[in-house]
């Protein structure tokens, strides 16, 4: 189809734009403008049409794909993706933690590479069954849950997690998740991992640190953690735009 089809089909440039998207899943406005031979204007009137169908949503000059996510991967599928950026993240975010901080962490593959490279003298409390394992450095103070083990994604779960937490009152936290958006916030596919991970959150008094990578962009999954409002710093690779 051409860019003049485009101009006078709406229907049909707002399910190219969608796809396009969707393919790349961060998208300037002023790039879809030039795209299909519209104005920016228009593209914003498109944007709204498709963000009020909850396809993508809208922020600082970018559409930003929403990708439902249901069924929830294993571990050790998750854990074998986007290791490099992982690390990093992990590194950086662990250059945010001072000597003598409380440190709610919970569980996933990019929080137990930000455990591998603390190295201060901090209390770390955990629904991470994994990391006493995976933690090199003498310097921390390490507390881990009770709960039920999830064996699907290796967390601890449950009330006895929750009580955990509910019983300290930390000045940081860091937390991972399937996927964040500006509209829904930080979801994950199953209820038991939100309500601890809430409650972390909940019960911390300082700053909450999102890590993750940029595939979970845009990623909506079944149950909400906590709004974006609640997350302080995000700590992500450079695959996203400064501006989104």
């Amino acid at each position: 189809m051409s860019r003049t089809d485009y101009t006078q089909m709406p229907a049909a440039r707002q399910a190219a734009i969608y796809s396009m998207v969707e393919q790349k899943g961060v998208v300037k406005v002023a790039d879809l403008a030039e795209a299909f031979g519209v104005t920016e204007m228009t593209i914003r009137r498109d944007l709204g049409v498709l963000e009020r169908k909850g396809l993508l949503e809208r922020a600082h000059g970018h559409a930003i794909c929403n990708a439902h996510v249901g069924l929830e991967p294993l571990y050790a599928q998750k854990s074998a993706l986007r290791q490099g950026e992982k690390a990093a993240i992990g590194k950086l975010a662990a250059s945010l933690i001072s000597r003598g901080d409380t440190v709610f962490v919970n569980s996933g593959s990019t929080t137990l590479q930000f455990l591998e490279q603390l190295d201060t003298e901090a209390k770390v409390f955990t629904n991470n069954p994994l990391a006493p394992i995976h933690i090199r450095s003498p310097k921390l103070e390490v507390f881990l849950t009770g709960g039920e083990l999830r064996q699907e994604a290796l967390t601890l779960v449950g009330e006895s997690a929750i009580r955990s937490f509910k019983g300290v009152i930390a000045n940081k936290a860091v937390i991972g998740t399937d996927g964040f958006s500006i509209r829904y916030g930080l979801t994950t596919p199953t209820q038991a991992e939100s309500w601890v991970n809430r409650t972390m959150i909940r019960h911390t008094h300082g700053e909450v640190v999102l890590v993750a990578d940029s595939s979970k962009l845009g990623r909506v999954s079944n149950f909400q953690s906590a709004p974006i409002s609640a997350i302080n710093t995000i700590v992500t690779d450079s695959s996203i735009d400064p501006a989104s």
